[in-house]
């Protein structure tokens, strides 16, 4: 019920950008329009009141993920609007188009906090309306004063909890938890934390039959990505340590991986390293690192002229019609696995600490692997076509 209210409420939103009835609150400098939608009737209450200014005062200041924000409860999460990059709140005033935030709905929910849902969308040339996001945030009252609460962390005080080893299952409605799987993720972990030379991670682990499902948890009724053609989809948040999973399994080693190295090199890698790592460890939606290569050996051998000379221009697939062996992630894994033969552990966490621009990667490989920028095209066909598989060895 409380999803057909609030798209029934966006149905409007699609019609018109703004209607005559509807309480426009603001527009402040940034040139982003705050609309209070007609249905929500219990705007002027006194709590509802102070929970609509607190959001708004939040995207107006561009202010995200700031340790000091006065916008947020940090009682029990370090980074608690992590999962709002989808809105990208520090881009709004830079985007040379006017942005609409209108709230939808604010009403109470469980464990004395509020929910406060509201849709971004934004007006193109030809004066077409576009959905951008439908959002939800939770507040809570806290001394006295209204604080916003992650969507994350409200779910963890609702949602049906297991404890598996070192990791606290949080398992969403209509998801059939399976401790096999559960069992499976925490040996891995164990193996990670061996291979690390660290502790085992304790970390939190939301777990949703589908992307549509898990992307609730990061507080959105609507994003692009909810719809992608797999019906899949993850994330790990390393500074929350929390792997979010709409696979449909509580076993999600890629993700894992990506908190081990976070947690042995506190910042950023390059994406390569990072994914490189992860895939290498953890395979990538549920095939193993050598599948993957599999699939670009055998491009290559049919178009070896295909050009790999410009790492920016490889956000693709390999381009064999599969649609599952992203080049960054497989030929990323391939480059750190060459490390990992040469350096182990210690030569992975001097690469997570090189930097995140891609000249920084060229000047890893060079430094690591002996490959400058000209040569990375032929280091990486000649290693793909003399490449010995696992099984076939």
């Amino acid at each position: 019920m409380k999803r057909f209210f609030l798209f029934a409420c966006v149905l409007c939103l699609l019609g018109e950008v703004v209607a005559q009835s509807e309480t426009q609150t603001a527009t402040d400098d940034s040139g982003i329009d705050f609309f209070i939608h007609e249905e929500v009737t219990n705007a002027d209450g006194e709590s509802e009141r102070q929970i609509i200014q607190l959001w708004q005062d939040y995207i107006s200041s561009g202010q995200f993920q700031d340790p000091e924000s006065p916008y947020w409860s940090f009682a029990n999460m370090k980074v608690p609007d992590e999962n709002f990059w989808a809105i990208d709140i520090p881009s709004l005033a830079k985007r040379g188009y006017p942005m609409q935030c209108k709230v939808i709905g604010v009403h109470t929910v469980e464990n004395d906090h509020w929910r406060l849902a509201s849709a971004f969308s934004h007006v193109d040339e030809a004066g077409q309306v576009h959905l951008d996001v439908i959002s939800a945030v939770y507040a809570k009252e806290v001394d006295g004063r209204f604080l916003l609460i992650s969507s994350a962390e409200y779910f963890k005080q609702v949602l049906e909890h297991h404890r598996v080893g070192s990791i606290n299952y949080y398992v969403y409605p209509f998801h059939d938890f399976q401790l096999a799987e559960a069992e499976q993720m925490q040996e891995f972990n164990l193996e990670m934390a061996e291979l690390f030379d660290v502790e085992p991670l304790e970390f939190d682990y939301f777990v949703a039959s589908n992307a549509r499902h898990i992307v609730d948890v990061w507080g959105y009724e609507y994003m692009n990505r909810m719809y992608n053609p797999t019906g899949k989809g993850g994330i790990a948040s390393w500074r929350n340590n929390t792997i979010y999973s709409g696979n449909n399994s509580s076993y999600f080693p890629h993700e894992l991986v990506h908190l081990y190295t976070f947690h042995l090199v506190p910042q950023d890698p390059h994406l390569w390293v990072g994914e490189g790592i992860a895939t290498f460890l953890g395979g990538k939606s549920d095939h193993s690192l050598d599948w993957h290569l599999r699939q670009l050996q055998t491009f290559l051998a049919e178009q070896p002229d295909f050009d790999l000379s410009d790492i920016s221009k490889l956000k693709i697939d390999v381009p064999n019609g599969e649609h599952g062996s992203d080049l960054r992630y497989v030929i990323g894994g391939l480059l750190m696995k060459r490390i990992y033969e040469k350096e182990g552990v210690p030569g992975w966490i001097e690469a997570l600490k090189y930097g995140t621009s891609n000249e920084d990667f060229h000047r890893l490989l060079e430094d690591k692997l002996g490959v400058d920028r000209d040569g990375f095209d032929a280091y990486v066909k000649a290693e793909m076509k003399d490449y010995r598989f696992e099984e076939d060895k």
